[in-house]
């Protein structure tokens, strides 16, 4: 069965600066806890393919993604990885001058052994704290 995150929040922040912060994944390891790295990997407008690498309980994981880009949002697809299988998508809409709604959601399953010893509190906890870092990024 796949897992889901949603996430929606209103920032008072200029829509363009939010889609930049979302859209400029080579530089997520800056910010979101356990990624240690990210590249872009290719570049043919509207897609990029993207690498990040992450270490978390011990153990290192890198996710590599095609991503398909709009004026304000962002088609993930897993290409490599350690999901069976991840699709994601950021939304950046403008609410008005000084701010924009901005939201993230994906579905995604676990290999099954993973899966099994994954408690969904720990996969909420670490979303949590991945896409709060992306806010304190923004503010």
């Amino acid at each position: 069965m796949d897992k889901q995150i949603t996430f929606e929040r209103v920032i008072d922040v200029d829509h363009k600066k939010a889609f930049e912060v979302v859209s400029n994944f080579d530089k997520y390891a800056e910010f979101i806890p356990g990624c240690s790295g990210s590249s872009l990997i290719e570049r043919k407008h509207p897609v990029e393919i993207g690498r990040l690498d992450f270490h978390v309980l011990g153990k290192d994981y890198f996710i590599e993604s095609e991503n398909i880009l709009t004026n304000n949002s962002i088609n993930i697809n897993q290409i490599t990885g350690p999901f069976d299988h991840f699709k994601g998508s950021w939304v950046v809409k403008k609410r008005d001058e000084f701010s924009c709604h901005v939201s993230f959601n994906a579905s995604f399953q676990l290999p099954f052994l993973l899966n099994a010893i994954t408690p969904q509190s720990l996969i909420d906890s670490f979303s949590s704290k991945v896409l709060n870092s992306f806010i304190s990024r923004l503010t």
